[in-house]
């Protein structure tokens, strides 16, 4: 009789075991399952920023490419009507001079539209063997006029010893001119009377074998939101050069370091280490 008596105790406590087992599993199952979950959410969110993001970069790149478009066309017409005015008009008349000076502008101002076109367009990078320092006078003589009107002083200290590295001329020199573009926009926030300065000097870092180039200037910055387009094109158009680019503020002013891998000095053919800009 007492073994009949416990037998259903027996299998109660046998069911309820297994059911603790079952339940037991189904909780660990349905953690690995949440978080599974959350993983795939987190990546669905991040794919979304992404999109979000390229979609913007998308919609910025169709907005400039379509404006640079229309500012080309009387651009170019003004070149060609300017072009024919040269090659009809006298080299002893008074105004010979200036239409030559307006030649020359249109006709950089054509360019540059053209490049900044194939930039916006983000244009596969075409690395080739080059010197810095030349990319950087480029970028700072398309500039000099800019400096001068608005009364900036500047300086620069570039190492004549410098290694060529791998890049894409134009697109470095757009990063360049972006950053003195950023910096000149800095010191417009100075009072009329304090002086503005800006400095760009390069050297290289020996032991990470870099090329390192910086813009410092005394202004107090400019709001992210004004430097955020153009600041993420230079971060992007470094990092396809393997570099990276950062930025310093202090109670001097912005600091702005661009470094870029250089060739191995052993690499490079005798005699061209350097170039004259």
């Amino acid at each position: 009789m007492h073994i009949l008596v416990i037998i259903p105790y027996l299998i109660l406590i046998l069911i309820l075991v297994l059911i603790y087992i079952q339940n037991n599993r189904l909780n660990r199952e349905l953690k690995e399952k949440k978080s599974q979950l959350q993983a795939v959410t987190l990546e669905l969110k991040e794919a979304q920023a992404k999109l979000m993001d390229n979609g913007k970069r998308g919609a910025v790149a169709a907005l400039s490419a379509g404006l640079l478009h229309q500012l080309s066309q009387p651009i170019t017409a003004i070149h060609g009507f300017v072009r024919y005015m040269k090659k009809e008009m006298d080299i002893n008349s008074p105004f010979y001079k200036p239409v030559c000076a307006m030649d020359e502008q249109s006709s950089y101002i054509k360019d540059m539209l053209a490049n900044l076109m194939e930039l916006v367009l983000h244009r596969k990078v075409q690395k080739t063997q080059m010197n810095i320092n030349t990319v950087i006078y480029k970028s700072f003589n398309l500039l000099l006029d800019e400096l001068r009107i608005r009364r900036i002083g500047w300086d620069i200290q570039l190492d004549d010893q410098m290694p060529f590295i791998l890049g894409d001329a134009l697109h470095l020199q757009q990063v360049f001119m972006n950053l003195i573009v950023n910096a000149m926009e800095s010191l417009n926030e100075l009072p009329h009377e304090k002086p503005r300065t800006l400095v760009v000097s390069s050297r290289i870092d020996f032991e990470k074998h870099q090329a390192v180039v910086t813009f410092k200037d005394n202004g107090p910055g400019i709001a992210p939101e004004d430097q955020r387009i153009g600041l993420t094109l230079c971060h992007d158009l470094i990092r396809e050069h393997g570099g990276e680019i950062s930025m310093q503020k202090n109670e001097d002013g912005i600091l702005f370091t661009v470094k870029l891998p250089c060739i191995r000095l052993d690499k490079v053919p005798q005699g061209t280490t350097h170039e004259a800009a």
